[in-house]
């Protein structure tokens, strides 16, 4: 596997299909919607052709227990019963609604009703809901700066504005929100998104006494909360929360696979009632075969034993990853702190690098990395970072991608004129 030459003007990379004429082109830009043109103004990552090694976005699959997934799944095929395969009646409670809220009274500190509890296709899919019950055109959301940006544009697609939320060392910062009628605050607390702070239980307490002096609904996105390695898992907002103004979401797509598509929301029951019967109307549900085997994957203890399985796994790789790091790219890259989640902020030594560049010249080598640029509403970080993921791949892969991306950077930048003195 090899890097080509890049040129280094990259900036005019047209994604139009070259069989449309500009009539059709003209056409179809008079048929898209305020909505439609809000939630596909940005790129999102590009699949790479290549092996996909050190992805920062995905678990590794390779670590699914798919033995015992497909057994479930035949015990509940053989039990069979039909509403197990027909459209689920949402006013009913189900087994997983009942096993995530004993999940998390163990393993998050929340104390919920199975009534609370709304399974979803994942996370936007919870957000979008929320967006879809709760805003008017015109309604203020809070939204972490950086944050991630396909949360962002379903938001801006619902005609809110959007007010930043700040990140610093300690994560979002409510008192950097200038406007007072705050409707909806998105954050991400565990592990912010990108920044990988995650939330000390001060800034926890700034953050409920804001909402609640504010008015406002805090969305409270767990990402990655599975994932501590050197420390115990903290509460989220939602443990902390005495009055119903956070909405906690989770997934199970980083922690199993993320073509499932299942996730949560733990909110008060009028609100969690609101959402069934959208999901009713529009949605549907989550698949009850995949309901009913993640629910067994939770109630007979598969689940918990997979979760510390992977975690040994995945802080083994970040060491292997760090140590690389150290002894191969510390002319490269500052090298990052061991972290909660899937991947490392890695800083640019060379913050006059073309990012751009190194980030094609990755896409091309197979590399799943991304720039912390793309999280910002400007395009543009501050500092310059690339968000390097180690749980996706094993120790040997990590070592050949991080030979990889040495290459991509030191070929960047040795294609980047001088500059004068």
């Amino acid at each position: 596997m090899y890097v080509e030459d890049v040129p280094s003007r990259l900036a005019n990379k047209s994604s139009t299909n070259t069989n449309q004429g500009p009539k059709v082109s003209k056409w179809f830009q008079k048929l898209m919607s305020q909505r439609g043109s809000t939630l596909t103004w940005r790129e999102s990552r590009k699949p790479s052709k290549g092996s996909q090694l050190l992805d920062m976005a995905t678990p590794d699959h390779r670590l699914f227990p798919t033995r015992i997934w497909t057994s479930l799944t035949k015990e509940i095929f053989t039990d069979w019963d039909y509403r197990t395969l027909n459209y689920r009646e949402l006013p009913v409670r189900s087994l997983l609604e009942e096993q995530i809220a004993q999940h998390l009274a163990v393993s998050r500190g929340i104390r919920c009703d199975p009534e609370e509890v709304v399974t979803t296709l994942g996370a936007h899919h919870a957000v979008t809901l929320l967006a879809e019950l709760l805003l008017d055109p015109g309604d203020t959301v809070a939204f972490e700066e950086p944050g991630m940006p396909a949360i962002r544009s379903i938001f801006e697609s619902y005609s809110s504005k959007i007010e930043p939320m700040f990140v610093d060392e300690s994560g979002p910062n409510p008192s950097s929100v200038s406007r007072q009628n705050v409707k909806l605050a998105f954050v991400t607390a565990a592990k912010q998104q990108p920044m990988n702070v995650s939330m000390p239980l001060k800034r926890k307490l700034e953050m409920l006494n804001w909402a609640s002096e504010s008015g406002a609904l805090i969305i409270e996105d767990d990402y990655a909360s599975d994932f501590k390695y050197r420390a115990s898992p903290v509460l989220p907002l939602k443990a902390l929360d005495q009055t119903g103004q956070v909405v906690h979401v989770g997934s199970f797509t980083s922690t199993l696979l993320l073509s499932l598509r299942a996730g949560y929301m733990i909110l008060p029951k009028a609100l969690a009632n609101k959402c069934r019967e959208l999901i009713q109307i529009r949605y549907r549900a989550l698949p009850q075969l995949t309901e009913q085997t993640i629910a067994r994957l939770i109630e007979d203890g598969h689940y918990g034993r997979h979760l510390h399985r992977v975690r040994k796994i995945y802080a083994k790789r970040q060491e292997r990853f760090l140590s690389i790091l150290k002894s191969d790219l510390s002319d490269v890259f500052e090298l990052p702190e061991f972290a909660p989640g899937i991947y490392n902020l890695c800083y640019y030594k060379d913050q006059f690098i073309d990012e751009d560049e190194v980030l094609l010249r990755c896409e091309q080598s197979g590399l799943g990395v991304q720039q912390l640029s793309y999280y910002f509403a400007s395009g543009r970080s501050p500092r310059k970072a690339l968000m390097v993921g180690f749980a996706a791949s094993n120790e040997s892969e990590i070592e050949l991608g991080l030979r990889l991306l040495k290459q991509c950077v030191l070929q960047s930048s040795a294609h980047r004129p001088k500059r004068s003195s």
